[in-house]
């Protein structure tokens, strides 16, 4: 998350703090709903359990899901909404 804010931080100041409480604001939501109605479930074949996916602010987040809680496994921007935005 840091790695991102930075590198966003390079266009914009603003920017990068709205995108830092988007994403946080997302990811703390997954405590309270796991499975919002814009979850992709996500199949990795190394990796066992349900894994799902959001978009937030051209961000991927990658989570499982777990008994009690929700792991985060990674952000990464979402490389079909960065070439839309890109042209």
């Amino acid at each position: 998350m840091e790695r991102i804010v930075q590198q966003l931080q390079g266009a914009s100041l603003i920017g990068a703090e709205k995108s830092k409480d988007e994403m946080l604001a997302k990811i703390r939501s997954l405590g309270r709903n796991a499975t919002p109605s814009d979850a992709r479930k996500a199949k990795f074949e190394a990796i066992p359990g349900d894994i799902r996916s959001v978009l937030t602010h051209n961000y991927r987040i990658y989570y499982l899901i777990e008994e009690e809680r929700v792991v985060v496994l990674d952000v990464i921007l979402d490389a079909e909404v960065h070439s839309v935005t890109s042209e």
